[in-house]
């Protein structure tokens, strides 16, 4: 590879990051303007979707696309909107006033939201440590859940960190509270089963006094 080559190359790297910083950078404002509770807010009611399915949850284990994701339908109008919105939206006017930049990271958009999002990355409860730190997946991402006011960050956690808005959870944190979860459930149940049996027990009693 020639000098001139190399550095085409590092212009064209350099372009390609600083798209993907402006991206996520929008991202970051439009996720935390999402929150902002208000009649007027549509980016909160589409958003509220969200935050109403139970990330949380034992079974958050990678699997296979469904074929409405490949489709970009992520399960419901709001929770695919809210995709659109604050993610493909910046990302295609982007890709509009620079193609060079902007069609790749659609692209990589697309595979991201398809295969990696959902519990590979985003909220996988399994993902731990430093690497959350520098991306917000996992417990980063999850602590969101349990905090709606820190950790607004999608993809990266740099924009937290330049706006004052990252709280690092305590490693497995989200492990603990599904554990919690489980065990609240079962001992729930285990009233109902008693509850249930001293029920039938005190009907058969009266049949037997009858």
């Amino acid at each position: 590879m020639d000098l001139a080559t190399l550095r085409q190359a590092l212009v064209y790297l350099v372009g390609l990051l600083a798209c993907f910083g402006l991206w996520t950078f929008v991202i970051y404002w439009l996720h935390r303007f999402s929150h902002i509770h208000h009649r007027l807010n549509p980016l909160w009611w589409i958003h509220r979707a969200h935050h109403a399915e139970p990330y949380l949850r034992v079974d958050s284990r990678p699997s296979w696309p469904t074929l409405g994701q490949y489709l970009f339908w992520l399960g419901g109008v709001r929770l695919s909107l809210d995709v659109i919105l604050v993610m493909t939206l910046p990302l295609a006017i982007i890709a509009w006033i620079w193609p060079q930049y902007g069609i790749p990271l659609l692209i990589f958009h697309y595979f991201y939201e398809v295969f990696l999002s959902e519990s590979v990355l985003d909220h996988n409860p399994r993902i731990t440590g430093r690497l959350t730190h520098w991306f917000a997946w996992g417990d980063f991402h999850l602590h969101h859940h349990v905090n709606l006011k820190r950790n607004y960050g999608l993809l990266v956690c740099i924009w937290d960190d330049l706006f004052g808005t990252t709280q690092t959870p305590e490693p497995g944190a989200s492990l603990a509270r599904i554990k919690a979860r489980l065990e609240r459930l079962e001992r729930s149940r285990a009233v109902a089963r008693g509850n249930r049996s001293a029920t039938e027990g005190a009907e058969l009693r009266e049949l037997s006094n009858a």
